[in-house]
């Protein structure tokens, strides 16, 4: 016979115990004009390479996924709040974002470049002396062509909020080049024939899907992401995007730990 002061006991207990976290879904934030990554086709519905990459990690972690529009620099203020659980929009893991924000484990290895009108005379960083480069506010290259301006000599560094923008002044030759990740304007100037990637620049940029500091799904997301590279799935989501199988060794095929700040 359960007495009254069992009851009590038992029902302290139950409040007292940590709740286990359920979630049967998952809302991504996605920059909706960031082809190859990450874009909205006719319909409206989300395509590219990260859509694929979160919705097979939700999938596997036995969530539905809907894709959320919105800018790249309103990406990291929505995961903060917890608006959104994920973003995903070419996002570089860096120290800096690692200080306010979580990342998945990376999936894919970028490097930096300079895109610039096919008849230019760039050919390599110390030609943009005294040029005019655009780049996309508040990605990583903004923050090098900020950080290296001075050295290099740049007469000016524009802010875009839109990629098209960019690259439409860049045709227009408002500007000299433009400077960000280089997979997004490769698959970018496949239609404008007119431009061409001027410079490579090595950076060792790796893309992750962003989260809120500590989030609960993290290490389940986290999960799912290392059994499709076990899997060969997300090689197979490269090579439909990019048109190559991903390099061995890079992140797109090699499990890796969630990463932390140094």
């Amino acid at each position: 016979m359960i007495t009254k002061r069992t009851l009590f006991a038992l029902l302290a207990l139950t409040l007292s115990a940590p709740a286990a976290f359920s979630q049967d879904s998952i809302t991504v934030g996605a920059y909706a004009a960031n082809p190859p990554w990450e874009f909205q086709n006719e319909q409206g519905t989300f395509e590219g390479y990260e859509i694929d990459v979160a919705t097979e990690a939700a999938k596997r972690a036995g969530k539905s996924v809907t894709f959320q529009p919105l800018g790249f620099q309103a990406l990291f203020a929505a995961t903060s709040s917890g608006r959104i659980d994920f973003a995903v929009s070419s996002i570089s893991v860096t120290d800096e974002r690692l200080k306010t924000q979580s990342f998945t484990q990376p999936y894919y290895d970028s490097d930096g470049t300079i895109v610039g009108k096919a008849n230019s005379s760039v050919k390599s960083l110390d030609d943009l002396k005294g040029k005019v480069i655009g780049v996309i506010a508040a990605t990583t290259g903004e923050a090098w062509a900020k950080e290296n301006a001075e050295k290099l000599g740049l007469s000016d560094v524009k802010s875009y909020s839109q990629q098209q923008e960019l690259l439409l002044d860049v045709q227009n030759g408002r500007i000299e080049g433009g400077a960000g990740e280089l997979a997004g304007f490769q698959y970018a100037i496949q239609k404008i024939p007119a431009l061409k990637i001027l410079v490579r620049i090595p950076t060792g940029e790796r893309f992750a899907m962003m989260a809120k500091k500590n989030h609960p799904l993290l290490p389940e997301i986290n999960d799912a992401i290392s059994k499709m590279k076990a899997d060969g799935t997300l090689a197979a989501i490269h090579k439909k995007w990019f048109g190559v199988e991903p390099d061995a060794g890079t992140s797109t095929v090699v499990s890796m730990p969630l990463p932390a700040a140094k």
